[in-house]
């Protein structure tokens, strides 16, 4: 008879399986649906049927690669776009997008520090992994964009019911008419499209050029190039300045580089479906004072005698074994060796603050 498998209640975090596989950056999640579909998808060694919600201690693959569980919270990169660059994550032959501008700061990278020094890079880029972009701008603009892995907080970026402000620097020709300017601070509206309050200043005119900063809600549906050219003003240069708290002076014009969730932003982070649920306990279990213990379920209202009753037999893997069940010198052995690891660690933290104090 199979011996029982070791389980705990605790409260996980579930996702689905197209979604755990688009956090983890390796595909998305169309794609990720089609290959659960192929059955290229492996949940706990069996061949996934569905797309179907799983906890995060879970073990899934897909294509014989382990997919991890999804961070508490999603990431978030930044970068700055150059003019006549796709903002999109698809490379095509002819057009210079996202992904093969990474790949261009990728290779620049390892031909300045040498293959040796670029052992991390494949890590902390995202040539090869897949994202989604934060409200995207058009091919001849350049500025901030913003990556990130979860689908769902990009909708929630840029729905305009979160009212986050992107700031634009324009550069125009001629003059603009100030008292539309004005206007625009009740209620601006473009071919159709309310654009709500925007707010547009003059920074600087320089002969036949006039460079404004235009501050409005922005989303897919509504980009500032089109209110400007509604009103017959004749753009040479649009450049998105910030995004809500993220400002493009606070980048390098090199390379994507990881963020910050800020602080105002933390409450479009999308909630988590948490919940308790009976999952493998993973790892040897030890004691307040370092032995090896039976595993069982923790803060249960069903007794250790009758865990132990449930439990099947077994003759191998079972803790009723004696070949399974440590000895009595085996555990001593085991507490001795637990109890010299935490006097060393002691002993090293005493040192050091010895050595900080003898400093000051």
């Amino acid at each position: 008879m199979a011996s029982g498998r070791s389980m705990q209640m605790l409260v996980t975090r579930f996702e689905r399986l197209s979604r755990r596989i688009g956090l983890a950056g390796l595909a998305s999640g169309h794609k990720a649906t089609e290959a659960i579909a192929q059955g290229r998808v492996r949940v706990d060694g069996q061949i996934a049927s569905s797309n179907f919600k799983v906890f995060s201690e879970a073990y899934v693959t897909l294509d014989g690669y382990e997919v991890p569980p999804p961070n508490p919270e999603p990431k978030l990169w930044a970068m700055f776009k150059p003019r006549k660059v796709m903002c999109e994550g698809i490379e095509r032959e002819g057009t210079e997008s996202l992904r093969s501008r990474m790949r261009r700061w990728y290779d620049k990278e390892v031909n300045r520090t040498g293959a040796a020094q670029a052992t991390g890079l494949d890590e902390e880029s995202l040539m090869q992994k897949h994202f989604v972009v934060v409200c995207g701008l058009p091919y001849f603009a350049d500025g901030l964009v913003l990556l990130t892995n979860d689908g769902i907080f990009s909708e929630a970026l840029q729905s305009e019911e979160s009212n986050i402000l992107s700031a634009f620097d324009v550069k125009i020709q001629g003059d603009p008419p100030v008292d539309l300017l004005h206007s625009w601070r009740r209620g601006a509206r473009a071919n159709g499209v309310d654009y709500g309050r925007v707010f547009c200043s003059i920074t600087r005119r320089n002969g036949a050029t006039t460079r404004l900063r235009v501050r409005l809600v922005e989303s897919p549906d509504r980009p500032v190039d089109m209110l400007l050219q509604s009103v017959r003003m004749r753009v040479n240069q649009v450049r998105r300045y910030s995004f809500g708290p993220y400002v493009v002076t606070d980048l390098p014009d090199d390379r994507v580089t990881r963020i910050p969730i800020h602080k105002s932003i933390k409450h479009l982070i999308p909630v988590a479906d948490m919940r308790q649920a009976l999952v493998p306990a993973r790892g040897v279990l030890l004691n307040e004072d370092g032995a090896l213990r039976q595993s069982g379920l923790e803060n249960s209202a069903i007794s250790w005698e009758d865990q132990n009753e449930e439990r099947p037999e077994s003759e191998d893997n079972s803790w009723d074994n004696s070949a399974a069940q440590p000895s009595e010198s085996e555990a001593w052995d085991l507490k001795q060796a637990w109890d010299l690891k935490r006097s060393e660690k002691s002993q090293r933290r005493n040192l050091n603050r010895a050595r900080r104090s003898e400093a000051t």
